[in-house]
């Protein structure tokens, strides 16, 4: 990648690494999606590519507004609700709790349908992190980028799932917050 400064989404991926490593050390895996990016410079660097994923903008321009179609033709199942895999699903909301809480604890910006990708088998994931610690170019952005469709996705407001998803959000949450002096330490190596 040339003409973005690297070392803001390296960092970032590093701590979403640290904190999946956190929760998965609580039997709490919030399939999230750990890619490798690598700055080689303040304006060039290498990401790793992650197949099968998409922006969640063309997947909404490509299937009728909704996550839940995408999700349904990758992982059909006749026998389960909406036609969609329980699995799929499942990663779905997971990965979408965990990044929702991780976006708030890193106060990422610049949070639009763009940046927030989802794989094939459900999995949701971000990127480009060139907005962190509460900076955002937009006046008055939300603590973290939930929509509607993303809801969708999961059944609707009413839906287990979602249910399901709230629950994942606090316990995420909950034991991440444990470790804020950790974070906060490692955030005081970065002051020049």
């Amino acid at each position: 990648k040339h003409g973005d400064d690297l070392r803001q989404d390296q960092v970032v991926l590093q701590f979403v690494l640290l904190m999946d490593l956190l929760l998965k050390r609580v039997n709490l895996d919030m399939r999230l999606t750990c890619y490798g990016a690598l700055a080689t410079g303040a304006s060039s660097g290498v990401v790793q590519f992650v197949e099968d994923s998409r922006a969640v903008s063309d997947i909404l321009a490509d299937n009728q507004g909704s996550i839940l179609n995408y999700l349904r033709a990758h992982n059909p199942d006749t026998a389960a609700p909406d036609g969609v895999s329980a699995v799929a699903i499942d990663s779905f909301t997971k990965s979408c709790a965990g990044y929702c809480v991780i976006t708030y604890l890193l106060g990422v910006g610049d949070r639009h349908l763009d940046n927030i990708m989802v794989r094939k088998n459900g999995q949701l994931f971000h990127i480009d992190f060139g907005f962190i610690l509460g900076r955002d170019p937009k006046p008055y952005p939300p603590p973290f980028k939930l929509t509607r469709e993303m809801v969708e996705g999961m059944g609707g407001l009413e839906s287990d799932q979602f249910m399901r998803f709230r629950r994942y959000c606090f316990q995420a949450y909950n034991w991440l917050r444990k470790s804020a002096k950790l974070f906060l330490n490692l955030l005081s190596l970065m002051v020049r």
